[in-house]
């Protein structure tokens, strides 16, 4: 049975990826060697960040602005030794300010500050996590993957571990849910949610709390954006250190469309790929917030490909990349069957026409 512990030292527990104090860890590493899969200079980034709390308990105070003001998140990876992985992590608050943290661990015994941000990579149901939950329990907790499912992320489809956890609390429950790419083993999203409630001199008292956190960016892999015209698969694809949305594709006007979303203030980047296939241009044309953006892009190409590389400032921007060549409404492996069907139509309609 867990205690019922104060509101700040709950909250404080919940952020294990950007604010959580130094937690020890005691695990022993399995007979199994464990795989560090993240690389210097490997980032990701969490836009989409949730807290949601509500109470009528006494005493009972709202979280506090370094947990409810967050607008977004990230980590970088700065050193690799020997299973010791050293982050930066970043924290800005949605009034400007921001939070730099370093922190370190080793993801092969589970000591140091990490905590569960990077687990080893490729594990599997039933492998044990080397890194010791100590905020929630008097006993360290211990995690142990629940399986392996693919779920989406930065814009592209990833193989995950997940773990999902129900405890019971005094007056309630608190779950949790963490979910970490299979390949590299960064956290992907992290889940926690804590309900309390029961009744007092016959009055119904309650507190419920329920945190995101959720990545919506990284250097890792690149975002992928399929587009099926006419029956016919084209992949544009982007990395990028901006939350992308609203892709679209108009055969119409040849051009691509999306929107980039980070802190504000802060540069930004989009490095898009687009299949010569689908879409090109002699020349192109990139509008940013309905500006020409041209000049200040880079473009490159290669016999299948167009490479344009999109600086900007991050709020939340448009982006418009046009060509002056788009694949036609009917692509040409379709034009022959087309004509086939044409030709033999025809000459149906010619023999009736004779023989009447």
């Amino acid at each position: 049975m867990l205690k019922m512990y104060g509101k700040k030292t709950v909250l404080t527990a919940c952020v294990s990826l950007f604010l959580i104090l130094p937690m020890l860890s005691a695990m022993t590493a399995s007979a199994s060697p464990y795989v560090v899969g993240v690389k210097i200079g490997d980032w990701a980034g969490y836009g989409d960040i949730f807290l949601e709390w509500e109470s009528n308990i006494p005493g009972q105070e709202e979280p506090p602005p370094e947990f409810s003001n967050m607008s977004w998140a990230d980590m970088k990876v700065l050193d690799i030794f020997d299973g010791n992985i050293t982050v930066r992590s970043t924290t800005i608050y949605k009034n400007g300010t921001e939070r730099i943290d370093v922190t370190s661990g080793n993801i092969t015994s589970g000591e140091g500050e990490l905590s569960v941000s990077i687990i080893p990579s490729n594990l599997g149901a039933g492998d044990e996590i080397p890194a010791n939950l100590t905020w929630y329990t008097e006993e360290p907790l211990k995690l142990v993957i629940n399986g392996t499912i693919t779920r989406n992320y930065a814009n592209a489809n990833r193989e995950v571990n997940y773990v999902n956890i129900t405890l019971p609390v005094i007056y309630g429950t608190m779950n949790m849910s963490f979910y970490w790419d299979k390949n590299t083993g960064i956290l992907c999203e992290e889940i926690y949610s804590y309900v309390v409630s029961f009744t007092s001199n016959s009055k119904e008292y309650y507190m419920s709390m329920l945190m995101m956190f959720r990545m919506t960016a990284t250097n890792m892999w690149p975002a992928v954006f399929p587009i099926d015209w006419n029956g016919y698969i084209f992949n544009a694809t982007m990395i990028s250190n901006s939350s992308i949305s609203s892709f679209n594709f108009t055969q119409a006007e040849m051009e691509i469309s999306f929107n980039v979303t980070g802190p504000a203030g802060k540069a930004g980047y989009c490095n898009v790929t687009i299949p010569k296939d689908m879409l090109q241009g002699s020349p192109w044309t990139v509008l940013l917030n309905g500006t020409d953006w041209t000049t200040l892009c880079t473009i490159t190409e290669n016999d299948t490909h167009t490479f344009i590389h999109i600086p900007y400032t991050h709020s939340t921007n448009t982006i418009q990349i046009r060509g002056t060549w788009v694949i036609p409404e009917f692509p040409p492996a379709m034009i022959l069957p087309l004509l086939m069907i044409a030709t033999t139509v025809s000459a149906i309609l010619f023999r009736r026409r004779r023989k009447t």
